[in-house]
Order: structure tokens, then sequence, then C-alpha cells
């Protein structure tokens, strides 16, 4: 009962003060959507991630003057190896070609002789490739007469990891902003809130209400404020994650060969629910130090 009759409190105390509220709310909006982007470049990067550890490549650029029998007799040595799942030759021509389909400038690309692109041996590796057997495999390979290089991506794989470090760094960082930015604006709306409203409160306690009854309600506004935030930040994310899904599906997607996805349920709703505490505690703060009572 004293829970509703908290509620019913805290509804009036909306409609007294609505304008204040609402531009308590849309600040808060605004917070938690910087952080819900940052929460979905995140998990998007991370997926990306995954997916180029687990399906390990190797590039073997080949010599421009490489006879066709030196290279046919080292693709036949890569697919005798145990760690490799297949070998693709892919001539120069073909290289061509398939830059050309996945490039924005078509045109000025067509008109390079094929010369400008080299032939390669693009190599699948199984999963279970141990990394000291590989440099062993790419040092022998670089042996070859009709090799010129071999990428094995390592490097971007690594830049890619401290780039996705970065990323969750910086989201740990933006989510204690956020709490802090919670904290404030709560504190010092129901600060307001509660001067507004000073008349009520003296009347309340000379009535007998205990201390909880009259902080109840506005416990509850902090939470209600919070929480409505984050689920419309939630909402707005979700309108802007379908409009441009599918610009960002039809060049990302072609690159990384991986499909964008939203927020995991798990993650919005811990999103929400830490918004819904964070504004209960900054208004519980703010009553400790501005209400007397």
């Amino acid at each position: 009962m004293e829970f509703w009759t908290a509620l019913a409190r805290a509804k009036r105390g909306f409609r007294d003060d609505l304008r204040l509220h609402l531009v308590a709310i849309a600040s808060l909006v605004i917070a938690f959507l910087c952080l819900g982007a940052a929460l979905l470049s995140v998990e998007n990067l991370s997926r990306v991630a995954d997916r180029w550890s687990r399906a390990q490549h190797m590039t073997v650029y080949l010599s421009a003057d490489a006879k066709k029998g030196d290279v046919a007799q080292l693709q036949l040595v890569l697919e005798s190896l145990a760690e490799v799942a297949q070998v693709r030759h892919v001539s120069a021509a073909d290289a061509k070609r398939e830059f050309v389909e996945q490039s924005d400038i078509s045109v000025e690309a067509s008109t390079l002789p094929d010369e400008a692109f080299p032939a390669s041996l693009e190599v699948s590796l199984k999963s279970e490739a141990k990394s000291e057997r590989m440099r062993t495999i790419v040092e022998r390979v670089r042996g070859f007469g009709a090799v010129e290089e071999v990428e094995t991506y390592e490097e971007l794989f690594a830049q890619l990891g401290s780039l996705l470090s970065t990323g969750k760094s910086a989201v740990a960082m933006l989510a204690a902003l956020v709490l802090i930015c919670v904290l404030a604006i709560i504190g010092n709306t129901i600060r307001l809130a509660v001067a507004n409203r000073r008349s009520e409160i003296e009347v309340l306690k000379l009535c007998g209400a205990t201390d909880s009854f009259v902080r109840s309600p506005f416990v509850l506004e902090g939470l209600i404020q919070a929480t409505a935030a984050a689920i419309l930040a939630l909402l707005l994310l979700v309108i802007a994650y379908f409009s441009a899904r599918g610009a960002v599906e039809a060049t990302l997607g072609t690159i990384t060969g991986v499909h964008t996805v939203f927020l995991s349920p798990g993650i919005a709703l811990a999103m929400v629910l830490g918004g819904a505490a964070a504004g209960a505690a900054g208004s519980a703060l703010s009553l400790r130090r501005y209400l007397a009572i």
C-alpha cells in the first residue's frame, strides 16, 4: 500500500513539475544514446575480430615471372600440409576482376592493366593451426623462387585487437561519465522538485509522516526519469540502426564478411536497469543532502 501511495504522489509530482522532468529526461536520453552507440560499435567490432581470428588466412603473392609449373608445385605442397584447409589460385586477371567488382572506383580500375594486380595463392588455414608452426611454414614458402611475398595478416589482427581493447576502455569511461551525468542531472532535478514542494513536505512532517514516506516519491521520480530516458535512447538507437543497416551492410558486410547486429537483450536490459539504479541513487543522494527532515 505504501508503494502505491508513493507512486501516486510521484505521478502528481511529475504533473506539477512536468517541464522540469521533461528537460531532465531529454538530457539523460542524449547521454544514454551516446553510451548505446558506443556499445553497439564495440559489439560489432568484437564480432569482426572474432570472425577474422577464427577464419585464419594466408596470401602468397607470386612473382611476375613465376612459371606455371612452379606455381602448380607450390600449390600441391601447400595442399599437402595438415594445417591447410584450401588453396585457391588467383591470377592477375582474377584479382583485377574481383577488385573491380568490390570497388567503388570500378571505372578507373578497369582501365588498369592486369599486371597491376599481383597473382596469388589464397590459403585458408584450419582453426587448430598453431602460430609457431605457421611461422615455420611461412619462412619455407618464402624460399620458393615463385614467391614474391607472404602475408599472414598478423599485424592487422594485432591492430584490430588493440582497437577493440581501446574501444572497450572508451566504453567503460563513457559508462562512468554517463553514471556521473545521471547522478548530477537527477540530483539537481530532485533538488528543484524539493524546493517547489517545500510547503507540502512541511505539512507532511507536521502530520507525523516518517522520513521514508516523504522521501519515497522523490526516489521513484528519479528512478522513473532514468528508466524512461534509457528506454527512449534504446528506441532511438533501434530506429537509427535499422535505418542505416542497409547502407552499412552493403559496404562493411562485403569487406568483413560479418553481418551487423543490434545490442543483445542482456546488454540492453543492463543499460535500463543500470540507469534505473543510478537514477534512484542520484535521487537518494540529493535528498540526503538537500532535504532537511
